[in-house]
């Protein structure tokens, strides 16, 4: 199985082959401590020039900035960030908008949309923490869980003016739900922790050469 290094360079690298329109998941259960691979990856996205927003679903930017906090890791990256805020009450980074997952589909993708114009960009990095959470709210009726999606998730998919990356644990919500998550996603990545790294494995890929390989990063380089 190939093993390619993730450092700095090698992920913007990666990054750069990743391309507009795309959805990715990134993948991983709540013993990571993945934290570390979202300052990695709002680290190389600054040093680019790349401009992000982070949808903070649920409160789980609070978490992930807690957890960095803890692990003594600098969290000027969020402090920073625009973000827009999808339910929950805690405000963290620069907040622009807020979308109340009480309104129906068309309203919250309404709010959302009006939220994003503030970025005042033609391209973002749009990277959505909780996402999970929301899909558990909704799973139990299939009819909700399909306009969830039918609102709020395919019709970005292939938006050029846009990327999106979900971190989505996968132990929140069930197998189903999951499968048909993936098979929206452009590409899909496993994520591990081994001793003082971070490995991602390709799951999913528009490019078949991809496919199984994992990358890793050396936790220093992470923070």
């Amino acid at each position: 199985m190939a093993m390619t290094s993730l450092g700095d360079e090698s992920l913007v690298e990666y990054l750069r082959s990743i391309k507009p329109g795309e959805d990715i998941l990134i993948e991983y259960t709540s013993r990571e401590p993945v934290h570390i691979l979202l300052h990695l990856i709002l680290k190389c996205l600054r040093k680019n020039g790349l401009p992000v927003v982070i949808v903070d679903e649920l409160d789980q930017l609070h978490v992930f900035r807690t957890h960095m906090k803890l692990a003594d890791v600098d969290t000027e990256l969020i402090d920073t960030a625009n973000v827009i805020k999808i339910g929950g009450l805690l405000k963290t980074g620069n907040v622009l908008g807020r979308v109340d997952l009480s309104k129906e589909f068309p309203i919250r993708k309404k709010h959302y949309e009006e939220a994003l114009r503030k970025v005042n960009t033609d391209y973002t990095i749009r990277i959505v923490l909780g996402f999970d959470k929301v899909l558990a709210m909704h799973e139990g009726e299939r009819r909700e869980l399909e306009s969830l999606f039918g609102y709020m998730i395919r019709p970005y998919l292939g938006d050029e003016r846009r990327t999106t990356v979900y971190f989505i644990n996968t132990e929140l919500f069930s197998e189903r739900t999951l499968k048909e998550f993936r098979e929206h996603a452009s590409r899909v990545f496993n994520v591990r922790f081994g001793e003082n790294t971070v490995i991602l494995k390709v799951i999913k890929s528009p490019n078949i050469k991809d496919y199984g390989k994992e990358m890793k990063a050396k936790i220093e380089d992470c923070i």
